[in-house]
């Protein structure tokens, strides 16, 4: 990392250090449906605000087994019964993914991809879920039993930050726990732009663009996000650019790119197990992205 960048993205992470989590905290899905026009959009400016759609459920009467916790009774809106749902709960900040039984489901064609791994086969951080809706999750690796929050998602499906116009500026807002993305973007939308925002600890994508969406990231954490295919999946035809953000600890890659064109820069990437996952034929650039 060069030293100018290094210095530019020492103040991005100080900018949003000091600004997110200053901000009131709502229980509430945001959608934005209010655009601008491109000489003058509209701009959602969240002052800080943490929209943190979590359900606290450390309180949960679990049964304990040393390692391996079940819930005594379903938990309200975190039933992961849906096949494309990847993450289930959260230790803290870690997600805990859903370990499916892919063989089972074979077995019995009605089941639509409904069977889990059973308790004794989970694997640090994963998780599964019995006939009945009961809960059962190993906690990860470097969480002690009992030593950490424990939350779930809200109902499947349910986003933090919606956004579904054109023209429209956000910034200073953290989304967090929501069941599918932190910021979900759909439809032609252009003149889309997020600045000095944080997408922590989402069970699919922290930042998500799909169809024919243009849109501009400037400022931005993205991690520890569930979804097995990236931090960031921007697909369909989308055209996005990615610049001064730090993506690190998600479940899937930093980023997964099909559509038009992307490009990322001056960004820090770190503890993933892949950085860039580009479909064939997908315009990509990227200058200045560090690693360590």
């Amino acid at each position: 990392m060069n030293t100018t960048f290094r210095a530019a993205f020492a103040c991005v992470c100080l900018l949003i250090s000091c600004s997110v989590f200053a901000g009131d905290i709502t229980t509430k899905p945001l959608r934005l449906s209010q655009g601008g026009t491109a000489d003058k959009p509209a701009v959602f400016d969240g002052k800080g605000m943490v929209i943190d759609l979590g359900v606290d459920v450390t309180d949960h009467a679990w049964k304990k087994n040393g390692e391996v916790w079940t819930s005594s009774a379903p938990l309200s809106g975190a039933q992961p019964m849906a096949a494309g749902q990847f993450t289930g709960l959260f230790v803290d900040q870690v997600p805990i993914t859903i370990s499916r039984d892919g063989a089972a489901a074979r077995a019995i064609p009605y089941s639509k991809g409904h069977r889990y791994a059973v308790p004794s086969a989970l694997q640090p951080g994963q998780m599964g879920c019995t006939e009945a809706g009961l809960i059962y999750f190993r906690w990860p690796k470097g969480k002690v039993p009992g030593k950490g929050r424990v939350f779930a998602p809200p109902k499947a499906g349910t986003s933090c930050v919606t956004i579904d116009c054109s023209h429209i500026i956000v910034r200073n807002v953290t989304a967090v726990h929501a069941a599918n993305d932190g910021f979900n973007i759909h439809g032609q939308l252009v003149g889309i732009r997020l600045e000095n925002v944080r997408a922590p600890s989402n069970a699919d994508e922290g930042i998500s663009a799909h169809e024919e969406v243009r849109m501009d990231v400037d400022g931005a954490e993205i991690a520890w996000n569930g979804s097995f295919d990236a931090g960031v999946a921007d697909v369909g035809k989308s055209t996005t650019n990615y610049k001064n953000c730090e993506v690190h600890d998600n479940v899937g890659a930093a980023f997964k790119f099909y559509g038009q064109s992307h490009s990322v820069t001056d960004t820090l990437i770190y503890k993933q197990t892949k950085d860039f996952n580009v479909a064939e034929g997908t315009k990509f650039k990227q200058e200045r992205t560090a690693r360590r």
